[in-house]
């Protein structure tokens, strides 16, 4: 879901709430200098988490990542 998103991008977070580690089975794709846990996924399954608001405008590159989400969903099980 990060394609094409770039190695950084600036992003709308509030971080009352954060994973402070991943689940079992899960890898880290992302992290910020305040949420060591920005976005995983696991291997396997279509299966994702983001910690950060790509619905705001504050967000570079939000609707992309929406995109990406969307093609990972059309795609599953094809």
């Amino acid at each position: 879901i990060l394609k094409r998103l770039g190695p950084r991008i600036s992003t709308w977070a509030s971080h009352g709430d954060e994973v402070t580690e991943l689940p079992p089975g899960f890898v880290k794709l992302a992290r910020s200098d305040i949420c060591a846990i920005e976005a995983m996924k696991h291997p396997d399954k279509p299966l994702y988490g983001i910690q950060w608001h790509p619905e705001v405008a504050h967000t570079d590159k939000g609707e992309e990542l929406f995109r990406n989400f969307f093609e990972v969903c059309a795609n599953y099980n094809k």
